[in-house]
């Protein structure tokens, strides 16, 4: 099956379009429903364009260009927007407010303050700033800690791994909170070596761009490397658990059809949890039969039309277990739910009859985890993951399953196929001829 890319945004699902950073540095993502039908940052106006720095113009040019140029998702530029708001914010603090004055210096003395954040930033509000490092943090409590400190040491030239006091820098636990006023903001969590490595390619591409764009002469940040990512296994679950988790939903309630028509779709295709949501009724394509010119019987497969990163377009096949799950929530529970909203294409609604969330999507599945008994980090995204990994166990080809979960690199598939101890010495002890016999 061939990945085709997409030639139409999905606007019309509320994609929005890429306005400019405010005077702090944060990016206005307005919804297409407020009318606005081209990407013009000069309809801001002339007072919001004076009381940005130059730093926060060059930022706001470099995410028109990820929107516009480089055909970016929605979450790819927010979370762009959040890192370089971050970024600007601190080379704030240190009198920094043109890109052409930094140094590559100050962009590696950023990269050590994400790791042991020491400067509270203006603009981050303590629900704002937990909200989006909650799962950083989490990442942080996983990850080599040790490891990240001698990376950053050796990075900035120091090579002892120990930080200011001379005691080892520990990036696993947050910093204490440095005495404020009340109502202060407070030191933002220390993040791990993916979420750096992730932040800091924010940073080194708006560089890039900008001396593409003969903004800048120079890029400071191209000598920064950030650390390498630590790679780890998905977190997938057996066969047996998923069958549990499909079991759990009420098929007697509208809510509970709704439900379990969602985790079959997530299982039976892959699909990240914003393609699910962004899935209208028309994407979703039942088995069928036709009849050809010669009178012959064709069987037509069932499978749904699916757009990921960078509005790319894929179709993947649904099995009947999932084709049935659709079609009972279709029709014995949508209507329902649809009646109590204004009216939308959308595949899966909420209580209020509109497109569902990613936290009502999240906390469906929490709950069914919960009730069967799977652990608490269980995530849309282990769903996921289980599917790539049943698929492979199963005997599935690898770019069969690359294309099926839409990455763009087989690399990104390959971590996949790694087995865990427990599976290597299962088949250790299978398959070798002595693996039972003692001396």
């Amino acid at each position: 099956m061939k990945q085709a890319k997409s030639t139409v945004s999905k606007t019309s699902r509320g994609a929005g379009l890429l306005g400019a950073p405010s005077s702090a540095g944060s990016s206005v993502l307005d919804s297409s429903s407020r009318g606005s039908s081209a990407l013009d940052s000069s309809s801001l106006g002339a007072s919001h364009q004076d009381a940005q720095t130059p730093l926060q113009k060059a930022i706001d040019q470099y995410l028109i260009h990820l929107r516009v140029e480089r055909g970016s998702s929605e979450h790819t530029i927010a979370s762009y927007a959040r890192d370089l708001r971050r970024y600007s914010a601190y080379m704030a603090t240190l009198g920094v407010i043109d890109p052409e004055r930094i140094t590559t210096a100050q962009v590696r003395s950023f990269m050590r303050e994400l790791a042991a954040p020491t400067v509270p930033l203006a603009g981050f509000e303590a629900g704002e700033k937990n909200k989006q490092n909650a799962q950083e943090f989490q990442e942080v409590q996983e990850e080599a800690a040790e490891s990240l400190a001698l990376m950053i040491a050796s990075e900035s030239g120091r090579g002892t791994g120990k930080g200011r006091a001379g005691q080892p820098e520990k990036a696993g636990a947050p910093e204490k909170e440095t005495p404020t006023a009340e109502g202060a903001p407070s030191l933002p969590l220390p993040l791990g070596p993916n979420s750096i490595a992730r932040t800091m390619a924010a940073v080194r591409g708006a560089h890039a761009f900008w001396v593409s764009a003969l903004i800048v002469p120079t890029d400071p940040a191209a000598p920064v490397t950030p650390p390498k990512n630590v790679k780890r296994l998905p977190k997938a679950v057996s066969v047996e658990d998923i069958q549990r988790l499909l079991a759990v939903p009420d098929r007697e309630t509208a809510t509970g059809l709704r439900n379990r028509a969602i985790l079959e779709f997530l299982y039976a295709t892959g699909a990240r949890v914003s393609e699910m949501l962004n899935a209208d009724i028309d994407d979703v394509h039942f088995e069928g039969t036709l009849t050809d010119e010669d009178g012959h019987q064709i069987t037509l497969p069932g499978y749904v039309r699916l757009f990921g990163k960078g509005n790319k377009e894929r179709l993947v096949p649904i099995g009947s277990y999932a084709q049935k799950a659709i079609q009972d929530y279709l029709v014995r529970a949508r209507p329902s739910l649809v009646a109590h909203g204004k009216g939308t294409a959308a595949l899966f609604v909420n209580g209020r009859g509109s497109r569902l969330g990613r936290q009502g999507a999240w906390l469906i599945l929490k709950e069914a985890a919960e009730v069967a008994g799977l652990s608490s980090d269980f995530s849309p995204h282990s769903m996921r993951h289980s599917f790539a990994t049943h698929l492979l166990q199963g005997g599935a080809d690898i770019r069969v399953v690359q294309e099926l979960l839409g990455h763009a690199s087989i690399a990104t598939t390959q971590v996949y196929t790694k087995v865990t101890p427990e599976g290597l010495m299962e088949v250790y002890r299978m398959a070798h001829p002595r693996a039972h016999e003692r001396g």
